[in-house]
């Protein structure tokens, strides 16, 4: 890693001088408005003033031709509007309440009179609460909403899942959707620097500074057809620190959960667990103030959090009995028989294994599988974690028509036991794995009035986010022990007892500087300006460098079980569980695999040295726009933006891609070579074309009312970094996974060495396929394309009542050119070779032989070992399947020693050479990085919104939504297709398509008290005085759900293989719908189908209504046909204030919280156990997959009921 810079003396810089920024935005927005008589007639020449009330730091302007006026470059606050003119009284508007890049439109008339005569009104008479400016989608959420609605936690990002258009399947905010995009197109800054992992940017409303609602003023969520200057990215979500002012104003406070207050979850009761262990606590201080009055203000705030919580966890684990060889099954009559393993074999246990069996707890929970050899394991896993936070801003005008701004913010955060990210200890008692983190970002500003019409504001800015996880697993042993072949898509039969992750880090700092104009000419604003981001990812990993053995059975040694040796007969799928867990009690190795690193182009490969890249990208844009006003009710917005996203290159020349292009991974020859920096060779070309225009109006046909429509472009940042170093990493030469297939032995008898491979650089596709059967050439098309977006809305917005207003509007976008990588090189089947893999299917079925029977006429031709493999339960199992893919894909191919001739094959009798199979027979996989996906939206979304009045402000929305795509994205934006010939099996409703939205929100203060409707006094006021309450409600409906085989039956099998369907028999969609929800069976099971639709003898689906796809088949269903259950909450906040004899305004406040008032259960579908097979990143559960014995089973919740209480001290 990088040296550090000095931090004392960084944010000394940022927050005093304000030299230096990150991922800036725009975070002024304009206060227009006409000035009239009492005739409604316009008054040109008349001198307006701004006044901020917190600092009285004051701007003027002067009204045009037709009586308007415009403060084009506003900070956020509350302010007072007043007019002068001779010959009228001043008007004034008070307070204006200014909201981050919210336009405010201020209307004044004047009446003939004394200049020392003064009209003052009231904000909510002069202020409109509707939108006449621009066609922007957007929403603020307020200090009041901030501060006032219950937040578990305090996550100030919450909030985000209210606004219309924000959907997710979690009740997380940071994994949720905008208008259908991705998440990584969301724009999250802080006071206008980018506050997102630009590393991994997979969630939209994930903060590198975690976003606390103690130093948080507000902020603003544009959702679509975002101005020029707002910004990249297709959603804006800008965060504002709160800031001083002329008088001090501060807070102590602290919060506090605990499970003593807490619902226990509703599986946690069913299997009589204890409720996961809540301690938080949250406590710290703000204070803000001045320290020179109307010039130089200040804001600072910290506090800390300590949870030493737990989380509730599910694995799954073996029976006891299984522990012990015993297996047991269904016969094909249906009858229960069981095996001793042992005996059926002559195979002993292994003491290797049993010692790792060993630190595995027995079962406690058998509803998480219906395997009768497997069962569950529920616990509540330590999760333990300290944060701080330091947040300073400052604001200083020494003179006027100049402003500087400065914050620094800083984050720490350790969780030595991490189950969020899946590496915490497998079961109680073992050493996990955590991460630990120091994150800092800093921002400035300085804002001009170079003369009376034009203001220029200079934003500038950096973060910083290290994080580094670490693991607690030191492997005495000197090697890991793995039970299944991840590389190969393959998933633990039961839970690892062992935490084999390996170390890794990363640090993505972000440099940006932007520079934003206006000029007011006439009924115009002009804005332009441009931003340059520098972007720098600094990253290790030391993933693979200790040795490991996989167990199981291979062409080493050779599988025992064969069907016949079972009372009765068993089934495909139980004889291959059968020879899974005899191989792994046996201890039998069937692939060791380790990684080996270089350190420079020239070190060759160095033993146990880490993965270390240092990846570079810069951005640069420029924008210009237009707000022209044609006339007092009609608006026009018009700009054009450019953007420039730099290639991304690594610092050392570090990174491989094949020579040639794209055209290069499906040629047997190829080589790959150095690329990067130093290298002369580029990993794609700039992209120049990037022209993104923007148009909008805002008519207003009433004076209540306004029709508002737009349509932009907007280019987006995606997974950029990871989808690279993802496919740089694909292409072995640098960093060597060298595995060894088909070993024989057993742990017991010694574990074989793993020599370090040789370095050779260039080197041709046939040389890295000899050093690993799984070799991948990888490459980037040289055209790749920056991804953008497709926006428009049309809508109506009309003021019902004071300070309340309600919007109809109709949203859509189209997300084109995305970026998705995908796998040329797919396995192909000879037209003979199907044939006779009928033949064989037909003799398997019919003398249980697939070589009896029938004459087989091309099997021979791939020699002895694919006569001896027929008789290889997970062969026959394909066989019998149907899966040619899978035996093609994960079988021959990865054993072309034994099949091919030409690669070894002709030894044992081969003449097929292995380019009948592959287009590229010298590659496992040819993956290309393009631009292969697409996204669509259309939404009809219904807002209503009161401003705080009386006590009482509110927000209440409705979305009815839906999405398609052919790709959802992922953090390496990889996903090779089922089949590269029928691209349309692709399309589909991401996980994030919820089809029927509401969200609402108020705070309500009751109207009893001192100063209240109601006024009391004294003992009164203490008792009933003072009261407050706050809500949340979030009504959706379910997620989009596959129902999928996952069988083989034209591509091979892992990730290719989920998106493979079923046929939907007996029944249609929309009946399969009416059957989907919550429901139980017999023995009280959750389950999400009607019990109907399970077979009860075996746990899978009824195969009345559900069926695999055969050889060469495709399921007819089709993805997310269906959606799963609904999801409600209401949450619920109480305050109760008292003064304090200090001063007028201090004041104590207990608060209590409730989350999940009404503790209701909502079944979660996605959230099953990390051993449950078949998940992947498609979102594709085990219990969704119809051959599972635990086919629509429910076990997970979202959260129980909780609860938070507070104190606060405010003065």
């Amino acid at each position: 890693m990088r040296k550090k810079p000095h931090w004392l003396a960084l944010a000394v810089l940022l927050v005093f001088a304000s030299l230096i920024t990150v991922p800036a935005q725009v975070l002024t927005t304009k206060v227009t408005g006409r000035v009239m008589d009492q005739t409604g007639g316009v008054l040109p020449g008349v001198t307006v003033t701004l006044m901020n009330l917190e600092t009285n730091v004051a701007a003027t302007a002067v009204t045009n031709d037709d009586g308007g006026y415009t403060f084009p470059q506003v900070s956020p606050g509350s302010y007072r509007v007043s007019t002068e003119y001779p010959g009228f009284k001043r008007a004034a508007v008070e307070p204006v309440r200014v909201e981050v890049r919210v336009p405010a439109t201020v209307d004044l008339t004047m009446e003939v009179g004394g200049v020392t005569e003064e009209v003052v009104v009231t904000g909510s008479q002069g202020q409109a609460v509707i939108n006449t400016v621009n066609a922007e989608i957007n929403t603020i959420v307020n200090r009041a909403q901030i501060e006032e609605l219950p937040l578990n936690g305090r996550d100030v990002t919450q909030l985000a899942l209210m606004q219309a258009g924000v959907t997710g399947s979690s009740e997380i905010a940071r994994e949720a959707s905008v208008n259908g995009m991705r998440g990584s197109f969301n724009n999250l800054t802080l006071d206008g620097v980018n506050n997102q992992d630009n590393f991994i940017r997979t969630d939209a409303f994930f903060g590198v500074i975690p976003l606390r609602e103690s130093f948080v003023q507000e902020f603003n969520l544009t959702t679509s057809n975002a101005d020029v200057d707002a910004g990249t990215g297709g959603s804006q979500t800008l965060m504002v620190t709160r800031s001083g002012s002329n008088d001090f104003h501060g807070q102590l406070f602290y919060y506090h959960r605990n499970d003593a207050l807490n619902a226990n979850t509703f599986f946690n009761n069913a299997a009589g667990i204890e409720k996961e262990r809540v301690r938080n606590h949250q406590y710290g201080g703000s204070l803000g103030g001045r320290i020179i009055p109307n010039k130089l203000f200040f804001f600072v705030n910290y506090e800390q959090e300590k949870d030493p919580a737990t989380a509730s966890v599910a694995r799954i684990v073996p029976t006891q009995a299984a522990r012990q060889g015993n297996f047991s099954y269904l016969d094909n009559a249906g009858n229960p028989q069981t095996v001793n393993l042992f005996q059926l074999t002559g195979v002993t246990p292994d003491p290797e294994v049993q010692s790792v069996l060993d630190l595995i707890p027995a079962p406690n929970d058998p509803s998480l599988t219906d395997d009768p050899n497997l069962s569950g394991f529920r616990f509540n896993s330590p999760s333990k974690s300290d944060s701080d936070w330091l947040n300073i801003r400052m604001d200083f005008e020494p003179w006027r028509n100049h402003a500087f701004t400065g914050s620094f913010h800083q984050f720490r955060f350790e969780a030595p036991n991490d189950p969020a990210n899946d590496i915490d200890a497998r079961f109680p008692g073992l050493p996990g794995a955590g991460q630990e983190s120091t994150r800092r970002l800093g921002s400035g500003s300085w804002r001009a009035s170079l003369t009376p019409t034009i203001t220029n504001e200079l934003r500038f800015g950096a973060q910083w986010a290290p994080v580094e996880f670490t693991n607690q697993e030191t492997f005495q042993r000197g090697y890991q022990i793995l039970f299944s072949d991840a590389g190969l898509g393959e998933v633990d039969l039961f839970e690892n007892p062992i935490q084999n992750f390996m170390p890794q880090g990363r640090n993505a700092p972000v440099y940006d500087l932007l520079d934003n104009m206006s000029w007011v000419k006439g009924n115009h604003t002009f804005k332009f300006g441009g931003n340059y981001r520098a972007l720098r990812v600094d990253q290790f990993n030391a993933a693979g460098t200790v040795p490991a053995y996989i167990l199981g059975f291979g062409t080493g040694n050779q599988d025992p079980l064969t069907a016949g040796l079972f009372p009765g007969g068993i089934a495909a799928d139980d004889l291959a569980t059968a020879s899974e867990l005899l191989g792994i009690l046996g201890g039998f190795i069937r692939t060791s695999q380790q990684t080996f690193n270089v350190t420079s182009r020239t070190s060759g490969f160095v033993q146990g040295a880490q993965e270390e890249r240092l990846i570079k990208q810069n951005f640069f844009s420029v924008f210009g726009g237009d707000n022209w006003r044609l006339s007092p009710n009609l608006t026009v917005n018009y700009g054009l933006r450019w953007e420039f996203h730099g290639v991304p290159t690594e610092d050392e020349g570090l990174a491989l891609l094949p020579v040639g292009g794209t055209e290069a991974v499906l040629d047997p020859n190829a080589t790959v070579d150095f690329a990067g920096e130093g290298t002369g060779r580029n990993f794609f070309n700039n992209d120049l074309n990037n022209f993104a225009p923007n148009i909008g109006i805002a008519w207003r046909p009433f004076d209540k009312t306004v029709f508002r429509a737009g349509y932009s472009i907007a280019y987006v940042v995606d997974n950029n970094i990871t989808t690279v170093t993802n496919a740089l990493a694909g292409n072995d030469g640098l960093s060597q996974d060298q595995a060894t297939f088909g070993l024989a032995g057993t742990l017991n008898g010694g574990v074989p060495p793993i020599a370090p491979p040789q370095f050779k650089i260039p080197r041709t596709a046939l040389e890295g396929l000899q050093a690993d059967p799984a070799a991948a050439l990888f490459t980037i098309n040289p055209d790749l394309r920056v991804p953008y977006v497709q926006q428009w809305n049309i809508g109506l917005q009309h003021e019902i009542f004071p300070d309340t207003a309600i919007e109809v509007r109709y949203v859509g976008n189209r997300g084109i050119k995305l970026t998705r990588a995908i796998d040329v090189n797919q396995v192909r089947f000879p037209a003979e070779f199907v044939e006779d893999f009928r033949r064989a299917q037909r003799n398997l079925a019919a003398n249980n032989n697939p070589l009896i029977g029938e004459e087989l006429t091309f099997f021979p031709q791939l020699g002895g070992a694919a006569e001896f493999f027929m008789g290889n339960s997970t062969v026959r199992g394909w066989i019998r399947n149907g899966e040619i893919g899978n035996y093609v894909g994960s079988f021959l191919v990865l054993n072309r020693d034994l099949f091919f001739a030409g690669f070894g094959g002709e030894e044992f009798g081969s003449t097929v050479t292995a380019d009948a199979f592959l287009p590229n027979p010298n590659t496992f996989v040819a993956d290309i990085v393009d631009n292969n996906a697409f996204s669509k939206y259309n939404a009809l979304q219904v807002e209503l919104r009161r401003r705080y009045r009386h006590g009482f402000t509110g927000q209440f929305n409705y979305t009815f939504g839906k999405v398609l795509t052919n790709f959802a994205g992922s953090q390496s934006n990889f996903r090779g297709y089922f089949d590269n010939a029928q691209q349309n099996l692709e399309v589909m409703r991401p996980d994030y398509d919820i089809t029927h939205t509401f969200n609402g929100n108020f705070v309500w203060e009751v109207p009893i008290g001192r100063g209240r409707a109601l006024d009391t006094t004294g003992v009164l006021d203490a008792l009933i005085g003072g009261w407050s309450l706050d809500s949340i409600v979030r009504i959706r409906s379910g997620e989009a759900i596959n129902i999928v085989s996952e069988r083989g039956t034209i591509n091979r099998g892992g990730t290719r293989a989920t998106t493979n369907t079923v046929h939907l028999v007996g029944i249609d969609i929309q009946e399969l719908q009416n059957r989907t929800g919550i429901f139980r069976d017999e023995t009280g099971r959750v389950l999400l189908f009607d019990p109907s639709l399970i077979d009860s003898a075996t746990g899978r689906a009824n195969p009345q209504s559900f069926q695999n796809p055969g050889l060469l088949e495709a399921g007819t269903l089709g993805l997310s046909p269906i959606s799963g259950p609904w999801y409600s909450t209401v949450d619920m906040g109480v305050r109760k204030s008292f003064r304090l004899p200090i001063t007028e305004e201090s004041r104590v406040q207990f608060r209590f919280d409730v989350f999940n008032l009404f503790n209701r259960s909502n079944f979660a579908v996605r959230t099953q156990p990390s051993t449950a097979r078949g998940n992947d990143d498609l979102g594709v559960a085990n219990r969704l997959n119809i051959n599972s014995t635990s086919f629509g089973v429910i076990d997970d919740t979202f959260s129980a009921r909780q609860m938070q209480v507070g104190l606060k001290i405010l003065f």
